[in-house]
């Protein structure tokens, strides 16, 4: 077997938009333009997917399976396939399990740092513990310590957009983008809109944290609930602000800050590697609040001129460090690794 024009599946567990939908878009997306056949595996069927059902592409490459291993083990077995690469936790459990049935080579890509529910926990757990069935990413160096994981470290990616709009008069909202969970931090958001009555906040996202965020909202924030996609929300957007209490490396500000909106967030996980602080957004002491305001308040005073230069330099910062060109042969290696460990590479 060669590494040319690769057969390779990307496996997740998924019904809805989020960041790792939005990663395996991009990453099914560079390997095809890389000369790869690609497909795109859920291992449930839970109706129409809003990120793999919403163009064209990646409808034609999506196989949908109803209940995962015995689907899976049986595809696997029958297949040319030559890598599978998962994502999630139960994808990586189940892909494991059922590449190392049919002698197949895996990589498994670890994306989140949150610890969850007690269930969640477990399935972590199990998570980790099964991971040395495969040849490990993380996306972060705080990941890969929590998990205890042998594994290379690289970072969230995005498709590069057709060109950088920049922020305008109708650009007024400071932005929580995320799932409404304890570990996200949307009562932290809350609280600093609430000292900021003078902004405009708005919030996307569900969770189980909704009720509480319902119920606690001023007058100043606008719950817009679970969107399938940002890109039509992007353009009402001048600040994303990133409150979480645990966090890898959320690709959401990569999203931001390569449509030139700038970031403010705790300095925790991998967020120091894309807000470089007062160039692509500022950098908060993990968990001040009082700074945090100050940083809202002089983002919202930055000049024309001031605003166009911070974005310019998102931008580019993310062109050249988080785009598929940069960040896709660095993954192939990874499956390079893989096949030789799995199977003889000429």
């Amino acid at each position: 077997m060669t590494t040319e024009n690769l057969n390779i599946v990307l496996l997740l567990d998924s019904k809805n938009y989020g960041g790792i939908e939005t990663h395996v878009a991009n990453l099914a997306k560079g390997l095809h333009k890389s000369g790869h056949n690609v497909k795109i595996i859920l291992l449930n069927n839970f109706g129409e997917h809003p990120v793999f059902e919403s163009e064209q592409f990646l409808q034609s490459i999506l196989i949908k399976l109803n209940g995962g291993f015995k689907e899976l083990l049986i595809l696997l077995k029958k297949s040319d396939i030559n890598l599978v690469h998962t994502h999630g936790y139960k994808a990586g459990i189940i892909g494991r399990i059922c590449c190392r049935l049919s002698n197949k080579p895996v990589v498994s890509t670890f994306h989140s740092g949150e610890k969850g529910n007690i269930k969640i926990r477990l399935y972590r757990w199990i998570d980790c513990l099964t991971a040395q069935f495969s040849t490990c990413i993380c996306v972060s160096e705080q990941i890969k310590k929590t998990a205890n994981l042998t594994a290379d470290v690289i970072q969230n990616f995005v498709e590069l957009p057709t060109q950088l709009f920049k922020t305008t008069e109708q650009s007024t909202q400071v932005a929580f983008v995320g799932r409404l969970s304890f570990e996200k931090g949307p009562d932290v958001f809350l609280r600093l809109a609430k000292q900021l009555p003078q902004y405009t906040f708005s919030i996307y996202g569900d969770g189980p944290m909704l009720a509480e965020i319902n119920a606690t909202a001023t007058n100043n924030v606008k719950l817009v609930g679970h969107v399938t996609s940002m890109k039509p929300y992007w353009a009402k957007i001048n600040l994303l602000c990133i409150t979480s209490r645990e966090e890898g490396l959320p690709l959401v500000a990569i999203e931001a800050l390569v449509r030139g909106i700038p970031v403010i967030s705790f300095d925790i996980g991998g967020i120091s590697s894309v807000v470089i602080n007062n160039l692509t957004g500022w950098l908060i002491t993990p968990f001040n609040e009082a700074d945090f305001i100050e940083s809202i308040k002089r983002s919202q005073t930055l000049s024309i001129k001031q605003r166009n230069d911070m974005s310019l330099f998102g931008y580019s910062h993310i062109r050249k460090n988080f785009s598929c060109d940069a960040v896709i042969p660095l993954i192939f290696n990874v499956y390079r690794k893989a096949l030789i460990g799995g199977s003889h590479v000429k």
